[in-house]
C-alpha cells in the first residue's frame, strides 16, 4: 500500500464508527497530528519517517476504532503497529485511569511513540486553545507537568519547548473566500484545499454550509459539486442526477465534504424541493 492508501484506510476506520472531533470529522484531528509530525520531520531518521508519519495518522485506531494490534500490523506493518499500540490508552473509567503509570511506561520504551504522543498532545492543546475549547485547554495545561515528567527523555526538545509555550500560539491562517454568508451564487467561489483543515470546516459552517450531522435522510439539498446543484442525502452519502453530453440523466453518488478529500465533493447549502429532473430515479 502507498502512504496515501494507508491514510485513507485509517480515515475510513474512524468514519466507520461515526467518530467526530467535537462537531468536526475525526480526520481533522488526525491531520493536525500528522502535520506536527511533518513539522518536526527533521528529528526522525529518514529511513523511519514514513512509518512514524503513518503512526501519527493512525495513533487512535486501536484505542478508538476497535482494531487489534494484529489488524494494524497486517495492513500498516509491524513498526507502525508497535508505535500505535504503545500510544493506545489503557482501559479505565476516567481520564486518570486511562492514562496511568503503566500507559506512560509503555510509551516511554519507544522513542517514536514519544514523538507521536507529543504530536498528538500538541495537536489537541493547540486546537483547544485556538477554537475556544476552554475546558480541555485547561485540562491539558493542568496535565502538562505530569505529562512531561512521565515522558521526557532528553529527546525532542524543540517539541517540548513548543508545548511549554503553547499560550503564545496564535491563529494565523486565513482561507479563501472572504465571504460573510454563502448563498447559491457565491458558493461557487469555494476552493477546498486537500486535506481540508479544521479551521476551514469551522469557517464553512459559520457561513452557512450544513454539517453532516444536521442533514436529514432522504431530503434534498442545494449546494455545489462539479456536475450538479441539487442532491439527496441518503443517510450515508449524497446522490444526484448527473446530466451527460447527450442530455440524458443518471444517478451518481458523491460524498459530503466531511467524508473525503477526493476530487469532487458535495457542499450542501440549504434544503430544497427538487425539480422533476433533479429527483433521484433509477
Amino acid at each position: 500500500m502507498t502512504i496515501g492508501e494507508k491514510v485513507i484506510f485509517i480515515i475510513k476506520q474512524h468514519q466507520r464508527i461515526g467518530q467526530l472531533y467535537g462537531d468536526l470529522p475525526y480526520h481533522v484531528h488526525l491531520n493536525d497530528v500528522a502535520n506536527f509530525a511533518k513539522k518536526y520531520k527533521y528529528l526522525i531518521p529518514e529511513d523511519d519517517y514514513n512509518d512514524v508519519y503513518i503512526a501519527a495518522w493512525g495513533h487512535d485506531i486501536i484505542e478508538d476504532a476497535g482494531l487489534t494490534y494484529n489488524d494494524v500490523k497486517k495492513v500498516l506493518g509491524e513498526r507502525v503497529a508497535n508505535i500505535i499500540y504503545a500510544v493506545s490508552n489503557e482501559k479505565g473509567r476516567n481520564r486518570k485511569e486511562r492514562a496511568n503509570d503503566k500507559y506512560y511506561e509503555g510509551i516511554k520504551v519507544d522513542n517514536y511513540a514519544i514523538f507521536v504522543k507529543l504530536c498528538d498532545r500538541l495537536a489537541n492543546i493547540t486546537f483547544s486553545k485556538l477554537h475556544g475549547h476552554t475546558n480541555m485547554y485547561v485540562t491539558y495545561k493542568k496535565e502538562a507537568e505530569h505529562f512531561k515528567e512521565k515522558l521526557y527523555n532528553g529527546k525532542y526538545d524543540e517539541m517540548w519547548k513548543e508545548l511549554d509555550n503553547i499560550e503564545f500560539t496564535e491563529k494565523d491562517t486565513e482561507y479563501y473566500p472572504k465571504i460573510d454568508i454563502f448563498n447559491e451564487d457565491n458558493i461557487w467561489y469555494i476552493h477546498l484545499p486537500k486535506p481540508i483543515p479544521g479551521d476551514l470546516y469551522i469557517e464553512l459552517y459559520k457561513k452557512g454550509i450544513i454539517p453532516k450531522k444536521d442533514l436529514l435522510k432522504n431530503h434534498y439539498y442545494s449546494g455545489k459539486c462539479r456536475n450538479g446543484r441539487v442532491a439527496m442525502w441518503n443517510g450515508y452519502e449524497f446522490i444526484y442526477m448527473r446530466q451527460e453530453m447527450n442530455k440524458s440523466y443518471h444517478p451518481e453518488e458523491i460524498n459530503h465534504i466531511e467524508d473525503d478529500n477526493g476530487f469532487d465533493l458535495f457542499i450542501p447549502l440549504k434544503e430544497v424541493t427538487p425539480e422533476e429532473h433533479q429527483r433521484i430515479k433509477y
